[in-house]
């Protein structure tokens, strides 16, 4: 019996002291989250007991202490779990708020884009019609090759075989709707009077590198009555009071 008073003093010792009962903790999560044990052993150490009263409280002690233990680590697994499932459940509210924001941020993205290739195609649309308007003023054909009021086209003698006449002819009714009623929405004369224009001057071209000695006089000439043609919608401000550019 002397012998077991040192352990009964340790056992009184750790069960009123803080950290007894784990007040020291061991972290072993995160978020503010622990698991604690005691530092303390579940007895003092001893070799036997000197009565059977002895053994008996001390078996009954050992026993709280493990019933204690097992509350307190079920109580804990508890708090883990309940933990856990809080981090399911933000978990699941942060990918579903990333995935929102991602698709505000796409969204802003594209609109962004469409806004910058809009003004791009306005600013490369407003610098072209300059440009049209500045060739229109180069090419721009006099009072004896075209009739500015009513759209006759004076044809050089170069092109009056009837070789050219479905290009005369063309054009000449393009002109004349130009100046009657204006030019039509999106520009279809302008784009009209344009592709005949070219075809016109294609064939000029070829009949020149072909040695017809008909085109070789007045060729370059006839090449910038042309372009003069072609640009002359822009000019005409009869029926219209913006004419529409056409884009080539």
């Amino acid at each position: 019996m002397r012998n077991s008073l040192p352990g009964y003093a340790v056992v009184i010792v750790s069960l009123l002291s803080p950290v007894g009962f784990g007040q020291e903790s061991n972290p072993r999560g995160s978020y503010g989250i622990a698991v604690s044990r005691r530092f303390a052993a579940p007895e003092a150490p001893h070799r036997h007991s000197s009565t059977a009263y002895e053994g008996g409280r001390r078996g009954e002690a050992a026993w709280i202490t493990a019933a204690g233990d097992y509350l307190n680590d079920e109580a804990q697994a508890a708090i883990l779990w309940q933990h856990a499932e809080s981090l399911s459940y933000e978990n699941k509210l942060n990918k579903v708020a990333t995935a929102l924001t991602r698709k505000k941020m796409l969204n802003d993205y594209r609109d962004y884009e469409r806004q910058r290739r809009f003004k791009r195609k306005e600013l490369s649309k407003q610098l072209w019609q300059e440009k049209y308007q500045e060739l229109a003023r180069t090419y721009r054909l006099n009072e004896y090759q075209l009739n500015w009021e009513t759209g006759a086209i004076y044809w050089p003698a170069l092109v009056a075989s009837p070789r050219y006449a479905k290009y005369r002819e063309r054009l000449d009714v393009l002109l004349d709707r130009v100046v009657r009623y204006g030019e039509k929405p999106y520009g279809f004369e302008s784009d009209e009077i344009a592709k005949v224009c070219q075809k016109f001057r294609d064939q000029l071209r070829k009949d020149f590198t072909e040695d017809r000695l008909a085109t070789h006089q007045g060729y370059a000439d006839m090449q910038r009555f042309l372009l003069g043609l072609k640009y002359a919608p822009v000019l005409i401000q009869k029926g219209a009071s913006t004419p529409t550019l056409a884009m080539r």
